[in-house]
């Protein structure tokens, strides 16, 4: 079973994301779409420590070349942040959600997207244009829950 923990205000420089304890680092993508009807993504994209792209299962492949860094926040800024905690073997029925800590009951689905720009313009061209967007940038995390009566509540994570 592996852990993946995202710590996260839902801005993408404030995200940090953890494989078993450790922090990634070259992360380009990360897509977790989980539902009650057994629906089951969880790809990560990220750079090797060899500087190629891998594209990967995050919980049951083997995460080839994969890089650690430094944790990115003190104690007392991951207090600050949500955090989200999911523990799986690559099963839906082995997968354990978490939210700050607690179980999560009455899950229907849960989605969740961080895209790091891949797009930057760098050198002195970018002194002079007008358009300076970032592309794709994505942090976002929803979970929907089904109430008592049966009626379903979406919430952001972060």
């Amino acid at each position: 079973m592996k852990t993946l923990t995202i710590e996260s205000n839902g801005r993408l420089g404030k995200t940090a994301v953890y494989l078993n304890g450790e922090q990634l680092d070259g992360l380009k993508e990360l897509f977790l779409n989980l539902d009650e009807e057994g629906t089951y993504d969880s790809v990560v994209q990220y750079v090797g420590g060899d500087g190629e792209l891998y594209t990967k299962n995050i919980f049951s492949d083997n995460l080839t070349e994969l890089k650690v860094t430094e944790p990115s926040f003190t104690e007392e800024e991951a207090n600050e942040l949500e955090e989200l905690t999911i523990e799986s073997d690559g099963q839906i029925e082995n997968t354990i959600l978490m939210w700050d800590e607690e179980d999560l009951d009455g899950v229907v689905s849960l989605l969740v997207h961080i895209k790091t720009p891949t797009k930057e313009k760098k050198g002195l061209s970018n002194l002079f244009s007008r358009a300076k967007t970032v592309e794709d940038s994505v942090c976002k995390a929803e979970i929907v829950f089904r109430n008592d009566d049966d009626s379903l509540e979406t919430e952001r994570v972060f």
